[in-house]
């Protein structure tokens, strides 16, 4: 017998040890990574069904898998952040819209919303400068309506001040560049605050001629946007 045999035969078993531990991490690596994929796709399909409980849950998870790319994890976290944001819960959504920003600096759709949530918290100087930068981002989006989407908030931010001719000269901006549904109802919310009921019935019909062509859902409206919808779909009731 040779008796380096067993030193030799220690030294195969160690290596094909290593060798099935690489195995097992690798392939450990890539289910991982199938599963991140496939946390964010039920994520956002529990969101489509508007099952907001699951919705958060599944972004969660996809964000602890640790396996997605920066920026795919800066848009869980944007998804979440707008979830939370219909539970009233503007803390967490806004703590989830800074995460985001952190991950892509160049987010503009995450500091349009967190300015929102931050007027509607009250802090109208941190407001103002998210929505300042959103405005500055316009050229890293690639969506048609990003920039009349992201007036319409800014002008929201002049209504919550009382700042009434201020937040329609925005909306006059955002009109210049499209009839996007969105704008419409922030302009039939702010004639609403003004006490100017019959434009806020005339943008409110037109609003929802605008969501039935445009595609537009308002089944995910904030709270402070529902309340103010119920408010509008009364007075359009009234004679």
């Amino acid at each position: 017998m040779n008796p380096l045999t067993p030193l030799c035969l220690l030294k195969w078993s160690l290596k094909s040890a290593v060798v099935a531990m690489l195995l097992i991490v690798n392939q450990c690596h890539l289910q991982a990574d199938e599963d991140g994929k496939k946390l964010s796709n039920q994520a956002a399909a529990a969101e489509e069904e508007r099952d907001i409980d699951l919705a958060i849950e599944l972004y969660s998870r996809a964000i602890k898998s640790g396996d997605l790319s920066t920026s795919q994890q800066a848009y869980m976290y944007y998804r979440r952040a707008s979830l939370w944001a219909h539970y009233c819960e503007n803390g967490r959504a806004i703590d989830d819209f800074t995460k985001a920003i952190e991950l892509d600096p160049f987010y503009g759709s995450a500091y349009s919303l967190r300015g929102y949530l931050r007027g509607l918290s009250g802090q109208y100087e941190l407001a103002e400068k998210d929505h300042m930068m959103a405005m500055k981002l316009v050229t890293e989006s690639k969506w048609e309506d990003y920039l009349p989407w992201v007036l319409q908030h800014y002008a929201d931010l002049w209504r919550r001040q009382g700042q009434f001719e201020k937040a329609l000269e925005i909306c006059s901006k955002a009109f210049e560049k499209s009839d996007y549904a969105a704008i419409i109802f922030r302009r039939a919310w702010i004639y609403l605050d003004m006490g100017e009921l019959d434009k806020a019935k005339a943008d409110f019909k037109r609003f929802k001629r605008e969501c039935e062509r445009q595609n537009y859902s308002t089944d995910l409206l904030w709270p402070d946007e529902q309340i103010a919808f119920n408010r509008l779909s009364r007075i359009s009731q009234s004679e």
